[in-house]
């Protein structure tokens, strides 16, 4: 018996490890999983044999739009926000659970082996409840953000768009892509402003758990 709460005290020991790496994820990490690429505008297709237009080129900062937007800023805050309080109410599981561990191991030596035993199975579904909830709450942040990131990343191609219409250009290239490129054919500023003014905040919307 004393083996088998040793494993379980192992198992809380690394449920705190999975609780800290599982919510210490940031929205820079999720943004660069999922850091979408600048998107050309589309543009009728020649007919054959048509004389091929010259390339009217158009270069944007894609990271910058997507980290420093009024939009992104306010989904960082709030996502931040979001992982503070679920760390918070792991953190106060996580001790209950110590708690319970040591009456466990106190009671082990006056418990019958069959009251014991159930003891302990309750309090190894504890922890499968726990490490359910933290993996469930890493999940809504995961998808919440995501879903909300992509509301600025429409916006910003809808932005684009418009701007390589007014400007002529055919071809819009992200600004990662080069080490110099002519502040002319930058229009970063000139997105920025605009998609701070079609999208000044997205919420956040994480499902109530």
């Amino acid at each position: 018996m004393q083996s088998t709460l040793s494993k379980t005290r192992l198992r809380v020991a690394l449920l705190s490890a999975v609780t800290a790496a599982g919510l210490a994820f940031s929205v820079g990490a999720a943004q660069a999983q999922s850091a979408p690429k600048a998107e050309a505008p589309k543009t009728d297709v020649p007919a054959p044999g048509a004389e091929l237009k010259a390339p009217v080129i158009a270069v944007i900062d894609v990271q910058k739009i997507m980290q420093e937007s009024n939009a992104s800023k306010g989904i960082t805050k709030s996502f931040e926000s979001l992982r503070d309080s679920y760390q918070k109410e792991i953190s106060t599981l996580e001790d209950k659970l110590r708690k319970n561990e040591d009456e466990l191991r106190k009671q082990q030596t006056v418990l019958s082996p069959e009251a014991l035993a159930t003891k302990r199975r309750d309090f190894e579904k504890q922890v499968a409840d726990v490490q359910k909830t933290v993996q469930t709450r890493k999940r809504a942040l995961e998808t919440s953000l995501n879903e909300a990131m992509a509301v600025v990343h429409k916006t910003m191609v809808e932005v684009v768009a418009d701007i390589s219409r007014e400007r002529g250009a055919n071809l819009v290239l992200a600004r990662q892509q080069f080490v110099l490129v002519d502040t002319q054919l930058d229009v970063t500023d000139v997105v920025m402003e605009r998609v701070n003014k079609k999208l000044p905040q997205v919420a956040l919307n994480v499902p109530k758990q």
